[in-house]
């Protein structure tokens, strides 16, 4: 909840500031603005940070002696998005937009000599329909959802420290005896539902910044070992839960 409110209060900050500063360089009305269609497009990067709980990976990580992902840490995400107006709908614009990012974790064991690491990665994305208001000369609300797939991949590794000789891997692996060193890949298949709101402003007629939060819901998991195997019994929970803080740098053209 403190999460959330802090969100809305950071919204709410870069709102207020923007609007004061913004200035009718075109000539143009707010309220000739208000009224008329929205037309144009764009594309561009978009930053994230992702506010995501990660208690039900780490109960399974802890009970396997491996090291935790650390709570208080936002989750940095990149992607990028591009959409255009349509011209049958007013201020509605469709499009696709793709983000992704990586948390890691690594432990040394001192008694064993031995490091243990783990790549929690998360990734979605898909079709997108924003509904834009224009509130202010530049300045534009924007509240939309997006449709598609994400997916959740998680790498396990477990090192020694030792050189590598390449007859000692293959003695290794025919042996029948744990192995020293070892790496294994989940991966979880998601369909992606991620509704959003943004502030975008229009420092240029072909620059625009914006700044907004999202949420990814991810459901109907199909979890995968080594990408062709099936993986059963993965606990329900195991996947993004919380807001993502966004940002964004697009070009094209904004009226």
């Amino acid at each position: 909840m403190k999460r959330i409110i802090t969100i809305a209060a950071l919204l709410s900050i870069v709102a207020l500031t923007t609007f004061a500063q913004d200035e009718d360089s075109s000539g143009e009305s707010n309220n000739f603005r208000r009224t008329k269609s929205k037309v144009g497009g764009a594309g561009g990067f978009i930053p994230g940070w992702g506010l995501f709980k990660f208690d039900e990976i780490n109960k399974v990580l802890q009970s396997s002696g491996l090291p935790l992902i650390p709570k208080s840490e936002p989750m940095y995400l990149a992607g990028g998005e591009g959409y255009g107006y349509i011209m049958f709908l007013k201020n509605v614009r469709m499009g696709g937009r793709g983000i992704g990012g990586t948390i890691s974790s690594t432990a040394f064991d001192k008694t064993t000599n031995v490091t243990k690491s783990v790549d929690y990665r998360i990734s979605y994305g898909g079709f997108l329909v924003d509904y834009v208001m224009p509130i202010g000369d530049r300045l534009d609300v924007s509240v939309g959802l997006t449709l598609g797939g994400g997916s959740v991949n998680i790498t396990v590794t477990r090192d020694d420290g030792s050189g590598k000789l390449w007859d000692d891997l293959w003695t290794e692996f025919g042996a029948n005896t744990v192995t020293k060193n070892k790496t294994q890949h989940l991966n979880g298949s998601f369909f992606a539902l991620q509704p959003s709101a943004n502030i975008e402003y229009a420092i240029l007629r072909w620059f625009q910044i914006r700044v907004g939060v999202t949420y990814p819901y991810m459901t109907n998991a199909s979890w995968k070992l080594e990408d062709d195997k099936n993986l059963l019994g993965v606990p329900a929970k195991l996947k993004p839960d919380g807001p993502v803080i966004t940002g964004g740098i697009m070009f094209g053209f904004f009226n």
